[in-house]
């Protein structure tokens, strides 16, 4: 805990009455009855240690709470899910958005307008009602706005580009406490600066987004014992070399954990996998396949699914749990690469990390000026790499660390930049590790906006994204 803002707030007599008399919500002080449960991160590697939560209802309450931690010199942390939650709230004002869920599609636009504590199973149930679909990544229980403020790299990425390529407009309560506008005709910087630049300018309190019309999709996973990885991966990379932009694919090796929530078939074994979202009908669907069914999978999911039913593809935890993951950015990766990845991952049965996966990119993602968003320089990335680990036994995140870190090294001729933003960590990540995934001048750029909108940084634990303290001098 940040003893000097508990001492702050007990020298002025523990100012939350007020605060309460301002907010239709919640508002939690250290000592209140379910303090501990609204802190809580999805991810419970993180630990959060608030002087004062708010469960906002509304931007109202948003801004109730950002004047308060500006009149009382607390910084400010944001959280919906606490999935990915970058860094560790000690001390200061959280804002819990996790009410905010709000949803409004326009079938004739297709657009819809979300909340800025919805999930994506949030938008994506109502959406599939009337033929549509979202941006959405392979778990649908994550919060739109922290996804797509960091890039938002999901099933539709080669087809659509990624979801801040989909974002139409976003009301943010910024640091003054003002509640703006931020589109192409209005606020156009911060516009920028939002899509790909992270969540250190404000709380975002609805974002306006791009639906498209794939009602079906065919999709699924085809499984390979890992001691086969020597196979699937050059097979898959071959596989990836001429696709269309309808098919956005994964290849990992995965230890499946012997829990109750894995399937009985994978449950505490080692496999292979390859995961794919098609945009296309069955017969093309399958066509596409062939190359990977040819290999000879153990175990195939393939098939035609609702669109709201991506989710079963990769088959993410529901339930909280600690994570920790880290990825690196590739571009000109060669069949050479392959072999050196795997002998860096080493036996899956020894490994660290849980999943390590190579992303296809490219597509849609990579047609978009480095101009038109803070992506930048992550557009020229055709291919991801992601390590991503849960410590139990005796296992630690340093050896997790490791190991990836043996990766990145493997294919150091390949890489663009660390990330995606949104995979650079949890907790505990650094100024220099953002400053990693942007190029300079895109850097520069997102430091003078963030001086000019938030000056004292208030923001400097809302979500990854460029601090005052961060920027270049």
């Amino acid at each position: 805990m940040d003893q000097s803002n508990t001492v702050l707030l007990e020298r002025k007599e523990m100012p939350l009455d007020a605060l309460r008399a301002q907010v239709r919500g919640s508002v939690y002080g250290l000592e209140d009855a379910g303090f501990d449960e609204v802190r809580q991160c999805w991810n419970l590697i993180v630990e959060q240690s608030p002087a004062v939560v708010v469960v906002a209802e509304g931007a109202s309450d948003v801004q109730a709470a950002v004047d308060f931690a500006r009149e009382n010199g607390l910084k400010v942390s944001v959280q919906a899910t606490g999935h990915g939650q970058p860094r560790n709230c000690q001390g200061g004002v959280l804002i819990n958005t996790s009410r905010m869920s709000g949803l409004t599609i326009d079938v004739a636009s297709q657009t819809a307008r979300v909340g800025g504590g919805a999930k994506w199973i949030d938008v994506l149930n109502p959406a599939q009602e009337v033929g549509l679909a979202g941006p959405s990544g392979s778990s649908p229980y994550v919060g739109v706005v922290g996804y797509t403020l960091g890039g938002g790299y999901g099933h539709l990425l080669r087809k659509h580009g990624l979801a801040v390529d989909c974002v139409r407009s976003v009301q943010i309560v910024t640091a003054d406490g003002q509640l703006r506008t931020a589109s192409p005709t209005e606020n156009a910087d911060l516009f920028w600066a939002l899509r790909g630049g992270g969540g250190g300018f404000g709380v975002v309190v609805e974002m306006e987004i791009a639906l498209f019309p794939h009602a079906e999709v065919y999709g699924g996973a085809v499984l390979f014992p890992a001691d086969r990885a020597e196979e699937v991966f050059p097979a898959y990379f071959d596989w990836t070399q001429d696709l269309p932009d309808e098919v956005t694919s994964q290849v990992c090796l995965i230890n499946f954990p012997p829990v109750p929530f894995v399937p009985e078939p994978l449950r505490g074994k080692a496999f292979a996998m390859v995961t794919a979202c098609i945009c296309t009908d069955q017969a093309t669907g399958e066509a596409l396949m062939r190359p990977m069914r040819q290999v000879g999978p153990a175990i195939d999911t393939f098939g035609m699914m609702p669109f709201n039913e991506t989710g079963r593809i990769a088959n993410d935890p529901v339930d909280p749990l600690p994570a920790v993951g880290t990825g690196v950015m590739l571009k000109g990766l060669t069949s050479e690469a392959i072999p050196a990845l795997l002998a860096a991952i080493g036996p899956m049965a020894q490994s660290a990390n849980l999943k390590i996966e190579l992303r296809h990119l490219g597509g849609a993602m990579g047609r978009v000026s480095h101009e038109e968003t803070a992506i930048g320089c992550r557009r020229e990335a055709e291919y991801l790499v992601y390590a991503l680990g849960v410590p139990m036994g005796p296992v630690t995140p340093a050896m997790m660390e490791e190991q990836a870190e043996r990766v990145f090294q493997a294919l150091a001729p390949y890489v663009v930049c660390r990330g995606p933003l949104n995979f650079l960590g949890e907790g505990t990540v650094k100024g220099e590790a953002i400053r990693q995934v942007f190029g300079e001048a895109d850097f520069q750029r997102l430091g003078e906006i963030k001086q000019a909108l938030d000056p004292t940084n208030l923001f400097c634990n809302a979500g990854l994204g460029i601090a005052v303290t961060d920027a270049p001098r």
